[in-house]
């Protein structure tokens, strides 16, 4: 794995995908594979350190109960449009093909309303990780933050 100044600076290491395997994109993106307690297909989620929040697709939402609990309502905007939804914390896996899987608790935006994928956003995900990417090996480095 990486190091930094001598010391580990990722504890794992994934393949990117440089597209979604079902939402198409017009350009290259990143998106790496996560899991969810309770759920057992991994999924793919775009990494996107300009996101506000990172946000959960609503079928991954439903699966596991999210849109009964109560959370901090608050509105994103988003490329659909302004969605009013809720911040929910749950635990996540960043799932590792080298090293070790990395598991996480996250705050997703979660809404009824959104149509898109799943993103990793910076507030209450990425600000807390060590992250670095090789770009032309489609490769996804990932460790806790120092």
């Amino acid at each position: 794995m990486l190091t930094l100044h001598g010391e580990r600076f990722a504890s794992g290491r994934s393949r990117f995908l440089d597209h979604h395997p079902h939402f198409p994109e017009p350009t290259a993106k990143v998106f790496v594979k996560v899991s969810f307690a309770g759920l057992e297909k991994a999924w793919f989620a775009q990494v996107d350190t300009g996101a506000a929040y990172s946000i959960l697709e609503v079928e991954v939402a439903r699966a596991l109960g999210l849109f009964s609990l109560d959370g901090q309502w608050t509105r994103v905007s988003t490329r659909l449009g302004v969605l009013s939804g809720q911040l929910i914390r749950l635990p996540m896996i960043l799932v590792a093909d080298e090293g070790r899987s990395l598991d996480v608790e996250a705050t997703f935006f979660v809404s009824e309303n959104w149509r898109g994928g799943t993103f990793l956003g910076y507030t209450g995900l990425l600000d807390h990780l060590r992250i670095a990417l090789d770009s032309p090996a489609n490769l996804f480095y990932f460790g806790p933050e120092a």
